[in-house]
């Protein structure tokens, strides 16, 4: 039950991995397939003693060196995260499991557990001797079965353990350890096979010897190597043959021999080299002798790295990997088969037959070659042969001596048209067949029309001469161009022009395809005939339908185009859509040389090159040979890339990439390292990654595996990578690394809003400054006028008011010397009362002009006389009353104030009939307020809303007054009656300089408050 449990869940594990893709193609010659070599000067480490494939994709190789990983374009020496070191830097063998991890064993003795990347540490050895190790087994369960120098031993649960003598294995050298389908462990002591019998924990001795390890063939047969066979080794299993595991695949064992997942067969040194023979080739028995059987073999130092190969794998691509002293080897599939071409053969073209037959011709050839059925003929200095297809399967050549028409084994020969004049050997260059005719086009003579048993020239036929490019169309007509770009169509004897509908020229035409739409190729790309006008093409890449050479159409609709860069296949349904809109963008798949197409496409000529034979294999000719590809077996790669984020450093300091990192302040730097891991064809992968809040799209990392960032700002961010292998088969999941930065202070909001706050600081300071420097000259200005009004005032008290009464006494004296009765003397008192009046107006403006200098600039003192004088002369009770701490008002405001306030008294007293008024003076902190308030009759609705009366201006001055300090004046009728009239001057325009307490004082004021509080 136990046996059956077990069987069980080794199948489920083979059939439960991802998608596996070919093996080498058996059909295909081994000089055939790609085969890559890196050496010392390519970057591969020397030394290479062994070497395992892990399921993230990752190829490793250990060397005498160190260890080192391969993503297939870099070679990188391995070195833990977190900074932990190997046991040694002499690597002896490598195992990865099918749990992803690796497992390292060392020439010193020892080994290390490599798990995503990162050492894992592992106990210390207790008793167990773990001396050079020379292979390493993950059984079932996760147990470590490593083979030493002096004996094996089991690593489990945490600690190790001597395989002694009481499991009945020799404490010897033990070489290799392997595990079968069957969960059977066996072990070669001395080239001795020992099985294990787990449930009497004992080794048994199988009497069968080896020479280089055991392998396995994919039907799950073990086999060995003795001397100069290799033999079946017999499982001892009944019941049918399991298969292999799928370990048994890909990870490396020390051996010289291995089969593929196709059961082809592959030997190392043999004698040496590399040689593979054919799985049919493979005898029926369960032992054979390699060396009798037909193999195909690279074995030249021209042809390897090093003939002398140590080991080989098949990692889960399906490429095949061979390691030496010198460097390291891959052999993978390639589309493209080339057929070398005869030395020095020039510039060769092809055509398939009605029987599927492959003709070609070139210019140094005297006759045709078919290529399946006969040997090249040897060029000739002064021949030339083209090859073109002609109607229901036709061959049309021509040489110096006529055209030929070949068509079901029948020859047909032409002689070339006889009217050339001055042309001693005419050479045709261009053929073509329509439904009635053959069309010849010569070199220095012109087109020609061969019909009705006689050549005709085409100038007769309106046709325009010198044509670079001619086709028949299935509709019988044919198709001309130029190298100027113009396309003409013949048919019927009518000549039709078609010009390009952008207006822009092609440029010299390459190609002319008919087969279904009718196509047009040039210099400056590819156009299709739409309504009667030619419209230009589109791809991705600008120049990549510039000179299409050929265009063949498969059963299916697909089109394969014979383009500057190699072949292109463009699906029937991508096809479609650009013909229904040609600004769409054609989708194309290129195979180019790294599919093994050769060199470039033949373009010197005029002639369709590319064709398809009766067996789906596309054919075409290049400078470097002649390519086939089996349009049936496209290899396809449906392995996905494994992707990782290995690496991140911040100016230059490691740190493990791991979810959550924190980074520090400020980075100058940041790299960041991954890897897109698709090792067959690196090269064609297409790698994409993106750091979120940084690249507004995703950027294509082409061969780059680093990539740095510049003074990152601190947030949180996201770096995303994704890739799709050469075949455009995509890891849907990705990878990506989150991670954070940490903000400076200068970075954080606070210090934001303390720099908002000391930008404002030094904005209001600013303010103050100006508003000082304005106060200071508005000071000196009314300063200046003061004193010019003083000056006024000396000037009229001196001068005019003492002359006037000067004159006023003289006339006064005067007038006593006249009759008391007389008229002349009552005029005379007239006068003088009058001129007293004006003295006394006098006296008054000039009290008005040093009215702050009489009260010392004490606006209470001044209202206080005021009132006391306006008491006396209305008979009216009044009183004044202060708050708020005294200060000394700015002068412009004194005077402004003590004006309002003395035209607000004597409106109460001569209009408003008051008995009693109030007045209040309030010096605030915000501003200076002074009330008037009485209980006269008031001001009647109109003027309230009005502010005035006409011919009246006592309250438009007060406003005026008002305004120039920038203050509010408002009046209100009081309840039962009178009226109060409201004056507020702001501080800073009130008291100047000392309007508002400085800093210092409002923080000790607010400190008093709070001791207080």
């Amino acid at each position: 039950m136990r046996r059956l449990i077990t069987r069980l869940c080794l199948v489920a594990g083979v059939l439960s991995g991802g998608p596996h893709a070919w093996a080498l193609d058996p059909g295909v010659s081994l000089f055939d397939y790609h085969h890559d070599t890196w050496r010392h000067k390519d970057g591969a480490p020397v030394s290479i003693t062994s070497m395992a494939q892990t399921t993230d994709g990752w190829l490793w190789l250990g060397t005498e060196q160190g260890l080192y990983r391969f993503d297939g374009l870099h070679f990188e020496r391995y070195r833990s995260p977190s900074g932990r070191a190997l046991l040694s830097a002499r690597i002896s063998t490598l195992t990865a499991t099918l749990g992803g991890d690796l497992v390292v064993g060392h020439l010193d003795g020892g080994i290390n557990l490599i798990r995503r990347g990162e050492i894992i540490p592992l106990p210390a050895w207790n008793a167990a001797k773990v001396d050079t190790v020379y292979d390493i087994m993950v059984d079932r369960d996760g147990t470590i079965w490593i083979c030493t120098r002096s004996g094996l031993v089991r690593y489990a649960k945490g600690a190790w353990h001597n395989v002694d003598a009481s499991w009945g294995l020799p404490q010897k050298t033990i070489e290799e350890a392997t595990l079968d389908q069957y969960d059977q462990l066996w072990v070669l002591v001395s080239r001795e096979w020992y099985k294990l019998d787990r449930d009497a924990r004992r080794f048994q001795p199988t009497g069968r010897r080896d020479e280089d390890g055991a392998f396995f063939s994919p039907d799950g047969a073990m086999w060995r190597r003795k001397g100069k066979l290799i033999e079946r080794v017999p499982s001892g299993q009944p019941g049918p043959r399991l298969p292999r595991l799928e370990a048994q695949r890909h990870l490396f064992r020390q051996t010289r021999d291995m089969f593929d997942a196709d059961g082809n067969l592959w030997l190392l040194r043999s004698p040496n080299g590399i040689a593979r023979v054919r799985k049919q080739d493979l005898p029926r028995s369960d032992s054979f002798d390699p060396s009798l059987l037909p193999a195909e073999r690279l074995d030249q130092p021209w042809q390897l790295s090093n003939p002398h190969l140590i080991g080989m794998l098949e990692d889960r691509e399906g490429n095949l990997w061979a390691m030496s002293l010198s460097g390291l080897e891959r052999w993978r599939n390639q589309r493209i088969r080339t057929i070398a071409l005869p030395e020095n053969l020039a510039s060769p073209n092809l055509a398939a037959d009605g029987q599927g037959r492959i003709w070609v011709g070139a210019d140094n050839l005297e006759q045709l070659w078919d290529v399946a059925g006969s040997t090249p003929p040897a060029p000739r200095t002064g021949a030339r042969r083209i090859a073109v297809a002609g109607r229901a399967g036709a061959i049309l050549s021509a040489s110096a001596q006529g055209v030929e028409h070949r068509r079901d084994g029948k020859l047909t020969v032409l002689p070339l048209p006889s009217d050339c004049p001055n042309v001693r050997a005419p050479l045709v260059n261009r053929l073509a067949e329509d439904r009635d005719s053959i069309w010849a086009g010569l070199r220095n003579c012109g087109l020609f029309r061969y019909r009705d048993g006689a050549w005709h020239p085409g100038a007769g036929l309106g046709i325009p001469p010198k044509e670079r490019v001619m086709t028949a169309a299935p509709d019988g007509a044919m198709w001309f161009g130029y190298r100027n770009g113009d396309v003409l169509r013949f048919l019927d004897g009518q000549l039709t022009r078609y010009a390009m509908a952008d207006g822009r020229s092609l440029g010299p035409l390459q190609l002319i395809d008919t087969q279904r739409e009718i196509l047009i190729s040039g210099a400056e790309g590819m156009a299709v005939l739409r309504q009667g006008r030619f419209e230009r093409l589109h791809a991705a890449e600008p120049d990549a339908l510039n000179y299409v050479a050929g265009v063949v159409v498969m059963p299916n609709g697909d089109r394969w185009l014979h383009v500057g860069a190699g072949l292109a296949r463009v699906a029937a349904a991508d096809w479609q859509a650009s013909m229904a809109d040609p600004r769409r963008p054609l989708r194309m798949e290129v195979l180019d040389a790294a599919d093994g197409y050769p060199g470039a496409p033949m373009i010197f000529a005029p002639i369709a090159n590319g064709t398809l034979d009766d067996a789906g294999k596309l054919w075409f000719a290049a400078t470097e040979g002649i390519g086939v590809l089996d349009t049936n077996r496209l290899y396809r790669n449906p392995v996905p890339p494994a992707l990782e984020i290995n690496a991140l450093s911040v100016d230059n300091q490691l740190y493990p990439p791991q979810a959550g990192l924190r980074l520090p302040q400020k980075p100058m730097r940041v790299d960041i390292g991954f890897a897109a891991l698709s090792i067959g064809m690196p090269e064609r992968m297409q790698v994409w990654y993106k750091l979120d809040g940084v690249d507004r799209d995703w950027q294509l990392a082409g061969t780059r595996r680093m990539v740095s960032y510049s003074n990152l700002g601190p947030g949180s961010y996201r770096f995303s990578i994704k890739a799709a292998n050469g075949d455009g088969v995509w890891n849907e999941g990705g990878a990506s690394l989150s991670f954070a930065i940490e903000p400076a202070f200068t970075q954080t909001v606070w210090f934001y809003l303390l720099c908002a706050g000391a930008a404002i600081a030094v904005a209001y300071g600013l303010y103050l400054m100006r508003l000082r420097q304005l106060v200071r000259r508005m000071n000196a200005v009314l300063a200046a006028r003061l004193l010019e009004r003083e000056r006024i005032a000396r000037a009229l008290h001196d001068s005019l008011l003492q002359s006037v009464q000067a004159l006023v006494l003289r006339f006064s004296a005067l007038g006593k010397s006249l009759p008391p009765d007389s008229e002349a003397r009552q005029q005379l008192n007239t006068l003088l009362y009058e001129a007293d009046g004006v003295i006394v107006e006098g006296r008054n403006a000039v009290m008005g002009l040093r009215l702050a200098s009489v009260h010392g600039g004490d606006i209470e003192l001044a209202f206080r006389r005021l009132v006391e004088r306006m008491q006396a002369e209305h008979q009216v009770s009044m009183a004044l009353s202060v708050r708020g701490t005294r200060r000394r008002l700015d002068p412009l405001a004194w005077e402004e104030v003590y004006h309002i306030g003395a035209e607000a008294l004597l409106n109460a007293c001569r209009h408003a009939g008051a008995s009693r008024i109030v007045m209040e003076l309030d010096f605030g902190a915000q501003g200076l307020t002074l009330l008037v308030r009485d209980n006269g009759k008031g001001l009647d609705a109109d003027l309230l809303r009005d502010g005035q009366r006409d011919g009246h201006w006592g309250l438009v001055g007060m406003r005026e007054r008002a305004h120039n300090l920038h203050g509010t004046l408002t009046l209100q009728a009081a309840t039962p009656r009178g009226l109060t009239v409201r004056l507020h001057i702001p501080a800073t325009r009130a008291y100047g300089g000392q309007g508002r307490p400085s800093w210092r004082r409002r923080v000790a004021s607010l400190f008093s408050r709070w001791r207080g509080a």
